[in-house]
C-alpha cells in the first residue's frame, strides 16, 4: 500500500528526472558551443556541439583547461572573457578567430554565483559566425570593386573633356613656340612664359587624373571645398552639352573640411554628371551652391536613410537640377549597388559616393519629383582647426628665383635620352656636376665603379631592365648613407612603403622647374645624418 507522503516523494523525483533530462537534452541540441568552467578555467562541462568540434566525446572533456582545447595554448589569453569578468566584473563579448576550429567565433560569458553572491563558475557561450564574416568580407570587397568601377566610368565621362583641355594647352604650346622662331630677340621671354604657364595647367591636369586613378596615397589634408568644386566643374564641362547652364551660388569665406582630395573631387564629379544626365537633351540648369550650415540640436535634422545628422557646424554642397526628377522606387533604390536609371553598363551609382560621404563623417539629403528635378545636400563637418580660411588667406608675394649655387655630383638615372639632357641642363645651372644612366642596372654599374664621387642619386620610376624600386633597394644594400630623390610622373603611392621611414630618400613629381629642384635638392644635402 502506497501512502500519499511516498506518492508525492515519487512524483518529485521523477518531475526532477524529467527535468534533468530535459535540460541535458536542450543543453546538446544547442549548435552554439557550451562550457561550463570553474574559477581556474577547467572545464567541468561541455555539449555535444563543443565535443564534435573538438574531436572528442563529451565526457573527455571534463577536467581539461579550456585555454588548451579551445584556444590550443599554453596559458589564458589576454583576451579571454572570463578573465576580463574576474577582473573587471563586466561580462564583455568577443570575437576572435580559432584557426584550428575553423573559423571566427563570437563569445559570450554569463557568471555562475554561490549562496554568498562569489562568482564559481561561468557558462562559455560561442557561435560560429565564420559565413557572417566571409559575407562583411564579401560585401566589403564588392563595395571596393564599385568604388573602382566608379572611378573608371567617371574617367570615361572625364575623357572628352581631357582631350578639349590638353588640345588646347598643347595648341597654346606649340603657338608660342612658332611665334618665338619668328620674334624679335626681346620678345622670346614672354612667349616663353606663356609656353611654361600652359605646361603648368597640362601638370594640374594629370595630377587630377591621378587621383581620380588612384594613383595618389589616400591622405587627410585640408580642402578648399570652393576650389575643388571650380577645378572639377571646369573640366567636366567642356564634355557637357551646351544647353546646360550652371547656377553658381558660392558663399566667401566658406571654411576648409578634412578629407581626401581625390574622394572628395569623385564626390562632386558624380552628383554634377548625373544633374547633367537627368536634364538630358533639353536645355536646363545645374544649380551648385556652397555655404556654412550649422545643425542645432533642437533642429533634428535626418540625412537620406533617415538617420540623425548630428549636431554642429558643416560646410554644406548643394547640386539641383530640373531634369527629371526621380520616382518613389528609384529615390528608394539610388542608394542600392550596381543599380542604376541608365542602360546596361553604365550609372554613376550613389551607392559608392554614399559610401565616402560616410568615410568623411559627413551626410546627405536628397529631395526629388518626377518631372521637377532633384536636390542633393552633402555635408561636410568642419572643426576648430579648420577654421582657417583658404579664401581669406594673403596671398604670397612672388619670390625671387633663387642665385644659390649647390656643389657635389649627381647620378641622373633616367630610360628617356630627352630628359637626361633636360636634367644635365637644369642640373649643371645650379652648379652640380652630373653623370648619367639610362637604367637601374646601369646606375648600380656606374655607382660601384665610381661611388666616392657621387653625393646623390636623382632616379626615375618606372625604366627597363631594372627599375627605380629595384635599384633603391639594391642601392641601400650598399649604402645606407647616399641621398637619393625619386622623380616620377606617376605619384608617391609606389615609393611611399621606403621612402617614408628612410630620411635621406624623398619624392618630387614630374614635371618640376627649376627652383622646385633647388628646394629638394638642399633638403637632401641639409638632412641630419647626410655626410655630404
Amino acid at each position: 500500500m502506497v501512502v500519499d507522503g511516498d506518492l508525492t516523494t515519487q512524483f518529485l523525483y521523477e518531475a526532477l528526472s524529467r527535468g534533468k533530462r530535459e535540460w541535458e537534452l536542450t543543453f546538446d541540441a544547442v549548435p552554439d558551443l557550451i562550457f561550463i568552467t570553474d574559477t581556474e578555467h577547467t572545464i567541468t562541462r561541455a555539449n555535444r556541439a563543443m565535443a564534435d568540434r573538438l574531436g572528442l566525446r563529451p565526457s573527455e572533456i571534463p577536467g581539461r583547461k579550456c585555454y588548451e582545447l579551445f584556444h590550443e595554448i599554453g596559458t589564458v589569453p589576454g583576451s579571454c572573457p572570463f578573465l576580463k569578468l574576474l577582473q573587471d566584473g563586466e561580462a564583455p563579448h568577443v570575437e576572435m578567430e580559432e584557426k584550428h576550429l575553423g573559423g571566427f567565433f563570437e563569445i559570450s560569458v554569463s557568471p555562475l554565483y554561490n549562496e554568498l553572491g562569489a562568482i564559481t563558475a561561468c557558462v562559455h557561450v560561442a557561435r560560429d559566425v565564420t559565413e557572417r564574416k566571409k559575407a562583411e568580407e564579401y560585401r566589403l570587397a564588392l563595395e571596393q570593386q564599385l568604388q573602382q568601377t566608379q572611378r573608371l566610368e567617371s574617367l570615361g565621362v572625364l575623357s572628352g573633356g581631357i582631350a578639349h583641355d590638353f588640345n588646347n594647352i598643347l595648341t597654346i604650346i606649340l603657338g608660342h613656340c612658332a611665334m618665338a622662331r619668328m620674334a624679335r630677340p626681346d620678345e622670346v621671354q614672354r612667349h616663353l612664359e606663356q609656353i611654361e604657364l600652359a605646361g603648368n595647367r597640362a601638370a594640374d591636369l594629370c595630377r587630377q587624373m591621378l587621383n581620380y586613378a588612384g594613383k595618389s596615397p589616400l591622405v587627410q589634408t585640408e580642402i578648399d571645398l570652393g576650389a575643388q568644386v571650380r577645378d572639377v566643374v571646369g573640366m567636366l564641362q567642356p564634355a557637357f552639352k551646351k544647353k546646360v547652364s550652371f547656377d553658381y551660388r558660392m558663399e566667401p569665406g566658406v571654411p576648409l573640411i578634412k578629407g581626401d582630395q581625390g574622394q572628395v573631387q569623385q564626390i562632386i564629379m558624380n552628383l554634377v554628371v548625373n544633374a547633367v544626365e537627368a536634364i538630358g537633351d533639353r536645355k536646363g540648369t545645374v544649380g551648385i551652391c556652397l555655404a556654412r550650415h550649422t545643425i542645432l540640436p533642437e533642429e533634428g535634422s535626418h540625412d537620406v536613410f533617415g538617420n540623425a545628422i548630428a549636431p554642429g557646424s558643416y560646410v554644406c554642397l548643394e547640386v539641383s537640377d530640373d531634369g527629371c526628377g526621380m520616382s518613389d522606387e528609384t529615390r528608394q533604390r539610388i542608394f542600392e549597388p550596381f543599380f542604376s536609371t541608365k542602360f546596361t553598363g553604365r550609372g554613376l551609382g550613389m551607392s559608392a559616393t554614399m559610401g565616402i560621404i560616410r568615410s568623411h563623417n559627413g551626410a546627405l539629403q536628397l529631395s526629388s519629383t518626377l518631372g521637377e528635378g532633384s536636390r542633393f545636400r552633402v555635408f561636410f563637418p568642419t572643426s576648430a582647426a579648420s577654421l582657417l580660411v583658404r579664401d581669406a588667406e594673403p596671398v604670397p608675394e612672388p619670390q625671387p628665383q633663387s642665385r644659390e649655387l649647390l656643389s657635389g655630383t649627381v647620378l641622373l638615372v633616367d630610360d628617356e635620352p630627352e630628359l637626361r639632357q633636360v636634367g644635365t641642363v637644369l642640373l649643371a645651372g645650379l652648379g652640380l656636376r652630373v653623370i648619367t644612366a639610362c637604367n637601374g642596372r646601369e646606375a648600380l654599374e656606374i655607382y660601384r665603379e665610381r661611388g666616392k664621387e657621387i653625393d646623390l642619386v636623382l632616379m626615375d620610376l618606372t625604366m627597363p631592365e631594372m627599375d627605380g624600386v629595384e635599384a633603391y633597394q639594391e642601392l641601400r644594400r650598399e649604402t645606407s648613407t647616399l641621398p637619393i630623390l625619386f622623380c616620377s610622373g606617376y605619384g608617391k603611392k609606389e615609393v611611399s612603403p621606403f621612402i617614408d621611414s628612410d630620411p635621406l630618400a624623398a619624392f618630387l613629381a614630374k614635371p618640376y622647374n627649376r627652383e622646385q629642384m633647388r628646394h629638394m635638392l638642399r633638403k637632401l644635402r641639409d638632412m641630419p645624418g647626410n655626410p655630404v
